[in-house]
């Protein structure tokens, strides 16, 4: 039994699972592989290895992925042949080629992640969605496109029209999954795109029954600021690339309809303090709201999951069990 269970992602779970790590005597991550991809015949893991990165203390936040201090010899050539669009750095292309041989000898993605973890030093836990293929298919007005070709050969300019996770109807939780999600002590959502991300893990078969059925709670934090333009280049892409997610399900880009779509199975939600206005809605959902500062600098992190991680273990005691709002969670909707 872990005592916290994170489900995450790219960029906002990179942020704040070493903290939440920190805060917690175990932890396991369970992270997406929707958006796992094959780049000249090797398998990559973006959010799987920034998730890993973050908890051995290199993930490089300020690109917002990969390995801090990577050098990129191996793509710059590759650029000669115009086959550079996926700007992977050397060692980070070193643990995929790992990965890759790894799989073809008939390795599960679950026994090559541990593998991953274990050479990059992490103790927390880390177990991919699934070892079964999963991929988050965008419909475009260019087409049809695999997530990291949408958002790195195309810079996340085609409109999204709908999203499948093409696979999710074939594919079951890797082995542990919901075994950690149901006896966590604590489960944590964290701040990573709900669409994108979250989404194909819930999305999975009883991953959702498994979280309105434990008996411990559940809490997400919101991976949406409304009241603060996102500080750099990048966060302004992230910003952008999950309001078109949002906006492809029907949703407005906010921190109240991140909440709309954990409802019928989370208790808490952590809104970030700028957005205190949103408070009022997200209770109606029957969620207890914790107010503190997501976008905290990596000082002050530590402090945040210590609340955060209080927050979710003091709900045991005053748990709010309804299902007032009816929003299809994530990967539900079929294409």
């Amino acid at each position: 039994m872990f005592a916290v269970a994170v489900l995450c992602g790219g960029f906002g779970a990179a942020r704040w699972v070493p903290f939440l790590a920190q805060a917690s005597s175990s932890t396991c991550c369970i992270v997406n592989t929707a958006d796992d991809l094959e780049y000249l015949g090797v398998h990559i893991s973006p959010d799987v290895d920034s998730v890993c990165y973050a908890l051995a203390g290199r993930f490089d936040e300020e690109r917002g992925w990969g390995l801090v201090g990577d050098t990129f010899e191996c793509v710059g050539k590759l650029a000669r042949y115009g086959e550079a669009w996926f700007r992977i750095g050397d060692e980070d292309l070193a643990l995929a080629l790992l990965r890759t041989v790894a799989l073809r000898s008939g390795a599960s993605l679950t026994e090559v992640t541990r593998s991953s973890a274990r050479r990059l030093g992490v103790a927390a836990c880390v177990l991919p969605m699934s070892d079964d293929p999963v991929r988050t298919i965008l419909h475009t007005d260019q087409g049809t496109l695999e997530f990291q070709e949408y958002l790195v050969r195309h810079r996340a300019r085609p409109h999204v029209e709908r999203l499948e996770y093409q696979g999710i109807e074939s594919a079951t939780p890797a082995p542990g999954v919901l075994t950690a999600l149901r006896t966590a002590g604590v489960v944590i959502i964290a701040p990573s795109s709900p669409l994108a991300s979250i989404g194909p893990i819930l999305a999975l078969p009883g991953v959702i029954p498994t979280l309105r059925d434990r008996e411990g709670p559940t809490i997400a934090i919101t991976p949406v600021v409304s009241a603060q333009a996102p500080a750099s280049p990048p966060e302004t892409t992230r910003a952008r690339v999950r309001a078109a997610l949002m906006n492809s399900h029907g949703l407005d880009h906010r921190a109240a309809d991140v909440a709309k779509l954990y409802a019928s199975f989370a208790q808490g939600f952590v809104l970030d303090e700028r957005d205190s206005v949103e408070a009022s809605e997200i209770e109606r959902f029957g969620m207890n709201v914790l107010l503190a500062d997501t976008l905290a600098m990596p000082g002050d992190r530590a402090g945040v999951a210590r609340s955060v991680v209080e927050f979710a273990s003091n709900l045991r005691t005053s748990r709010r069990v309804t299902r007032p709002v009816k929003v299809s969670p994530p990967g539900v909707r079929r294409c």
